[in-house]
Parts: structure tokens; C-alpha cells; sequence
């Protein structure tokens, strides 16, 4: 399940920031030396640190959804910082963390990651009260 959550989290992602950009005109990579690798980088970290998040979840967990998009928010204000830093040097990479952290588009990603984690949870608490996987009226085996 955690996997799934990262994987579907990317898949959001990369469509809903599509549609930010293409509906407002704003540049996804703002920061002209950034580099191509920077923002693919922090979103596959912050898919790996909400898999990992989800992982880790159980029937006790309530704060999932909020867990996950503080995950995906500094995940993805840092790693591509971070990346900057190595690729281009420190000026760009304080670029890029100050327009991550201002950014619409962590926003919406943070909120994505809040999604998959409410999926998650309601997932996990349903097996915990019990749930099993759905089955067809035909495949009971208890009745005639």
C-alpha cells in the first residue's frame, strides 16, 4: 500500500503541476540554474519519504495526512536546494529553496501528499477494525 501511495503521488503530481502551470502561466522551475535535475530529484524523495511514512503507518496513526504533506512540503523545498548546491553552488540553491518554500506548486503538491495520506490511513484502519479485501457475492464459499 505505502507503495502504491508513492507511486500515485507521482503520478498526481506531475499532472497537477501540468495543470498549475498550464492554467496560470507560472514556471514550475523557476530558477534559471537550477538544472534539469534538481525538482525530478526532491519528488522522488518526497515519494520515497511518504512510502517509507506510509510503511510505517498503524491502526493508531491519525495524523497521517498532515505527516505526509509537512513530508512532501520540506522534502521538497531541501532536496532540490540541495542538488542546486552540488550542481550550481550556493547563490542558485538559496534561489531555489526561497522560491520552493513560496511556491504554489509545493503547495499543491503538499496538499496531494495530505490525499495519499488520508488513503493510507483509512486503508490501514480499515484493516485494523477487521476489513478484508472485497470479494464478489459469488465468491463466498458459505453460501449455496
Amino acid at each position: 500500500m505505502a507503495v502504491l501511495a508513492g507511486l500515485g503521488w507521482i503520478a498526481t503530481v506531475v499532472a497537477a503541476n501540468g495543470l498549475v502551470s498550464l492554467g496560470t502561466g507560472l514556471e514550475v522551475v523557476p530558477v534559471s540554474q537550477t538544472g534539469p535535475l534538481a525538482e525530478p530529484v526532491g519528488v522522488a524523495v518526497a515519494a520515497l519519504v511518504i512510502a517509507v511514512r506510509a510503511g510505517f503507518s498503524t491502526g493508531r496513526t491519525v495524523l497521517l495526512p498532515i505527516e505526509a504533506a509537512l513530508l512532501a512540503a520540506v522534502t521538497q523545498i531541501l532536496v532540490p536546494s540541495l542538488v542546486v548546491i552540488v550542481m550550481s553552488g550556493s547563490g542558485p540553491a538559496f534561489l531555489t529553496a526561497g522560491r520552493a518554500a513560496t511556491s504554489v506548486f509545493t503547495v499543491v503538491d503538499a496538499v496531494l501528499a495530505g490525499l495519499a495520506g488520508l488513503i493510507v490511513l483509512l486503508v490501514v484502519r480499515a484493516r485494523a477494525a477487521g476489513a478484508g479485501p472485497p470479494r464478489w457475492p459469488w465468491e463466498d464459499e458459505d453460501r449455496p
